[in-house]
């Protein structure tokens, strides 16, 4: 088991350390994004084909924002929840840091990658999520 984690924890440092710089990666975070999997600590890997939640990220020029779960409808608009997590944006030993307040709880996700399609985020707990650009399913009339 500690194998496993030692080489988790060498995969992450070096995804880490051959990722974009932090600024050109907070100009991708801004928008909508569906979860394509999650990867914990101890490898076991979970892939998503479609969800029914999206996360919008909304950061300002002041490095402050909020993350905001929202459901799609077929007409093209989102149904969206009341709550939002506020954002701080950090830059921390040359990697973009996400800290999260809630009323009720705050944390932190590391930018592990951040493209216009596809956006990587670790968390505190060591796990990988893996997000995709949000792509509305159009249905024709």
């Amino acid at each position: 088991m500690k194998r496993v984690h030692l080489i988790y924890l060498v995969i992450v440092t070096s995804l880490c350390a051959c990722t974009q710089n932090p600024e050109e990666q907070l100009t991708y975070l801004n928008g909508y994004w569906e979860i394509a999997g999650v990867t914990t600590p101890d490898g076991k890997a979970k892939e998503f084909s479609l969800s029914q939640n999206i996360d919008f990220f909304e950061i300002q020029n002041n490095q402050k924002g909020i993350r905001k779960k929202v459901q799609p409808s077929i007409n093209g608009n989102f149904t969206t929840s009341q709550s939002s997590e506020n954002i701080d944006i950090e830059i921390r030993k040359d990697m973009l840091v996400l800290k999260y307040t809630t009323a009720f709880d705050h944390w932190e996700e590391t930018v592990i990658e951040a493209t216009k399609d596809e956006l990587i985020l670790l968390n505190e707990n060591g796990n990988i999520y893996s997000y995709r650009r949000y792509e509305p399913i159009l249905l024709s009339q």
